[in-house]
């Protein structure tokens, strides 16, 4: 199982929130390209980047630290957060990011990350599904959607997109554990690459995650908090 560590980029810092709500935010450091350095040193072999500030204002902000990070780091670096253009895909790839995932604008019209998995290669493009309950949120959590969580991914995975990262909302920034239940539906899905996100606490989630056969997992607050070591995370993704 491939294991990311989160960095969360808002106003130039690396933060973490809980819940999504920019208002309960935590800043672990000032430079995005100190702690993705940091990180590979510790035997990192891929990083997941979001743009806080693009999920939240629709726009690229942090575009440029994003690029200095694909620069500085040698691993595999995947990129969300405010993704809603062909262009801004574009740039990305163009600026050395592995893997772009779409969220809201996916949520919106399935067809454009349809159409993007087409173009830049399934591997390149991944959905965000980020949900309350059951029910698909957009736009940096804040608002809804009617969008059920399978029926969706479902529709994405028939037409081509393979890679889905899910993240239960409730759970994100928690260290609550993530939704197995949720988990275990999703991996039964004929074709999917399931990337877990929101509420890992320690190691023993990224076990029973790996165990369940998904292909990735992402840990944030787990890691910058210190419940999960980076030590446990090379030993767990080398099984």
């Amino acid at each position: 199982m491939k294991i990311f560590p989160a960095i969360d980029i808002e106003d130039g810092h690396c933060v973490r929130l809980k819940q999504g709500k920019i208002q309960d935010l935590t800043v672990y450091g000032d430079d995005p390209v100190k702690m993705a350095l940091k990180w590979e040193s510790l035997g990192a072999k891929y990083l997941h980047v979001v743009d806080l500030d693009g999920a939240f204002k629709g726009n690229g902000v942090n575009t440029e630290v994003i690029h200095r990070i694909c620069q500085a780091v040698k691993i595999p670096v995947e990129v969300g957060g405010g993704i809603r253009t062909e262009q801004a895909i574009k740039q990305h790839i163009e600026n050395g990011v592995w893997r772009v995932i779409i969220g809201s604008k996916a949520v919106a019209s399935p067809y454009f990350a349809i159409q993007a998995a087409k173009k830049y290669g399934a591997d390149h493009i991944a959905v965000s599904v980020d949900a309350h309950g059951d029910t698909v949120a957009t736009h940096g959590w804040v608002d809804g959607s009617r969008q059920k969580v399978l029926p969706f991914v479902k529709t994405l995975l028939e037409n081509g997109v393979n890679t889905i990262v899910y993240t239960d909302i409730s759970r994100d920034g928690m260290l609550t554990g993530p939704n197995f239940e949720m988990m275990e539906k999703l991996q039964a899905l004929p074709g999917i690459h399931l990337i877990a996100s929101g509420g890992v606490s320690c190691a023993d989630d990224l076990r029973k995650l790996s165990d369940m056969g998904l292909y990735g997992a992402i840990t944030g607050k787990a890691l910058y908090e210190e419940k999960v070591s980076m030590e446990e995370i090379v030993e767990i993704q080398e099984k």
